[in-house]
């Protein structure tokens, strides 16, 4: 990974075709064309557990609209959404993934919405139509105070955040043969270029590495930058939660439920 002036490159775009690139493999790699799973949704099934206690916070989310964003061609979050009750648009910037995810939720009897869109504008999403946005995956961003305004923008008044990224903490320090090594400057937020895409964590599970000769850009956020963010767009954070897997040191996602005034 190496520093670049990024300031005027739309590194959305660039993560976009990384990503469109990954699709067909990472839907290998998460078996959404088993069926298994399509049994699994087809039958109400929900995997947001792992999300808990927030989703409890949440509450019965019957009739309500709710946007997820990056859903990925897996859509797990969208199909689980809507098996609780909720009214589901599902977007990635991706149009495989929305290709893939829109086949699969048809096959399953899902009515759920798809809509390619850039999670930091939402272009062709209205203003204040959504109940609830669930936000993912915000290091693949440019600009996440931007992105909060937009999702501010989309929800009604009294409508709510709930923000799943990678806690700030584990980005910079990794956990090695039981120990702490510092890998990234907390302190200084930046963004990380690099020349070959390598897909997630799962292609080098199971396939033993994976890349594409394809860019893609990650950013590293402060939690006073995601707590600032979403306070600057005029939510007011409810709860705060940090997960963590009980046997290790670091925690493990970062997460904030917020309401917008």
């Amino acid at each position: 990974m190496e520093n670049k002036d990024l300031k005027n490159i739309n590194t959305n775009e660039i993560n976009k075709t990384s990503w469109d690139a990954y699709q067909e493999t990472y839907a290998k790699l998460m078996g959404v064309d088993l069926q298994e799973g399509h049994e699994f949704y087809s039958k109400g099934g929900s995997m947001l557990n792992e999300y808990e206690p927030m989703i409890s916070l949440i509450g019965d989310v019957k009739g309500l609209k709710l946007l997820v964003t990056c859903c990925g061609c897996d859509a797990s979050q969208a199909f689980s959404w809507h098996n609780l009750g909720a009214k589901v648009t599902a977007t990635d910037i991706t149009p495989k993934a929305i290709e893939i995810a829109s086949k699969n939720a048809e096959k399953m009897g899902l009515d759920i919405e798809f809509a390619v869109a850039d999670m930091q504008t939402f272009e062709p999403i209205a203003d204040g139509q959504f109940d609830i946005v669930f936000a993912q995956y915000p290091c693949w961003i440019q600009d996440f105070f931007e992105a909060c305004k937009t999702w501010s923008r989309v929800l009604k008044k009294g409508g709510r955040l709930l923000l799943i990224a990678p806690h700030p903490i584990t980005d910079c320090i990794e956990e090695i043969n039981n120990e702490l090594h510092i890998v990234q400057n907390y302190n200084k937020p930046s963004a990380d270029w690099s020349d070959t895409f390598n897909g997630t964590p799962l292609a080098d599970r199971y396939l033993g590495g994976w890349s594409v000769n394809l860019p893609c850009v990650g950013y590293y956020w402060r939690v006073s930058d995601l707590i600032n963010a979403i306070c600057d767009a005029d939510f007011r954070i409810i709860k705060v939660h940090e997960s963590y897997k009980s046997d290790e040191k670091l925690p493990d996602e970062f997460f904030v439920l917020a309401v917008k005034q």
